[in-house]
């Protein structure tokens, strides 16, 4: 199945987010599970203590070793600013910076072109990534066609 990102990478304002978090090293075979597990955590959490998701979950990638295929990575759901904090999870803020981003349409496992036109950005522009964040616009569990998935892929700048 061929998919790709229908738009082009651009710089963009970050204008800042806070989110709770579960952070964890995983290896590329267990990230569904991981997901799957820390998502409903978070959802069930938050609801408990009264707070709103403001947007759709998120994943924050903090380093991404393809020799040993394992990611220091955080599943995340955005929240307000005023969150308390929530034990057994953590509050965390990326805060306003320049940052790139790219629209996917696909499978997550066919990621890799939409990341590479990121990084081609990368290179030609002279720019530096600092952090990668995934923010899932499509619910796989109600739609079930990978094709129709979409997902919003940022890269802080430095």
């Amino acid at each position: 199945m061929k998919t790709t990102a229908k738009n082009q990478a651009k710089e963009i304002a970050w204008q800042g987010k806070t989110f709770m978090t579960s952070r964890s090293i995983q290896p590329f075979d267990k990230l569904t599970a991981f997901f799957a597990e820390k998502y409903g955590a978070l959802y069930a959490a938050i609801g408990k203590a009264g707070i709103q998701a403001n947007e759709p979950p998120c994943a924050i990638y903090y380093s991404i070793d393809e020799k040993e295929m394992v990611t220091d990575l955080a599943a995340a759901v955005p929240v307000p600013d005023t969150c308390p904090d929530i034990e057994g999870f953590t509050k965390t803020t990326i805060p306003a910076c320049k940052a790139l981003t790219i629209t996917h349409y696909g499978s997550y496992d066919s990621m890799t072109e939409t990341y590479s036109l990121l990084d081609k950005y990368l290179t030609e522009h002279n720019l530096k990534r600092t952090w990668a964040l995934e923010q899932y616009l499509s619910d796989p569990q109600l739609e079930k066609d990978p094709a129709n998935w979409k997902t919003n892929i940022y890269f802080g700048l430095e």
